[in-house]
């Protein structure tokens, strides 16, 4: 998929999720991974943290992580881009998670927002606790007000920071909404 009719705030991180729905990947767990377009992983190398595992798309899903910890690293994340969408007239950032997991386990997700000294992480107030059946997570940020999210950014990420500690994840769905 490279064409998006998509039209909105959030047209650009969902037709990022689309991409990565529509491909069919198998590749090891690495920082820097690109998975499709404007999607990757990071793995927290600087403090020699270890993780081995894979990731997979495709199938009726979109995305599947499955990953054991050697030694623990300070963050596991997948970063969705999602350019410089103007949230100046938008009053929520919300996502919409269907998720499973053979065991419980847990991520966060954040909206993080290019600032002129780097970048500013915003954590959206509730935990995805993905469990053995399909559950769906719906976590809102109210943006009226929040100091940490800019009003306008060069650049947007949307990211899943996943637990670390070792887990197998299966993220069904993710659907983006600014209003």
């Amino acid at each position: 998929m490279t064409d998006s009719l998509h039209l909105g705030p959030d047209a650009q991180v969902n037709h990022a999720i689309a991409s990565l729905r529509s491909l069919s990947v198998d590749m090891p767990l690495t920082d820097g991974a690109r998975i499709a377009p404007g999607v990757f992983l990071s793995v927290d190398s600087e403090t020699g943290g270890q993780v081995a595992g894979n990731v997979v798309t495709g199938g009726d899903g979109l995305l599947r992580l499955s990953y054991t910890i050697d030694k623990r690293p300070r963050w596991l994340a997948l970063h969705v881009a999602m350019g410089g969408v103007d949230l100046s007239q938008a009053s929520v950032f919300g996502v919409v998670c269907k998720s499973r997991a053979p065991e419980a386990a847990t991520f966060r997700i954040c909206l993080r927002s290019a600032t002129a000294d780097g970048f500013t992480d915003t954590f959206l107030p509730k935990h995805v606790v993905a469990f053995a059946a399909d559950s769906t997570h719906l976590d809102l940020l109210r943006l009226e007000g929040h100091p940490d999210v800019p009003a306008r950014a060069a650049w947007r990420e949307l990211i899943l920071f996943f637990q670390t500690t070792s887990a197998t994840f299966d993220i069904r769905d993710l659907r983006v909404f600014i209003v």
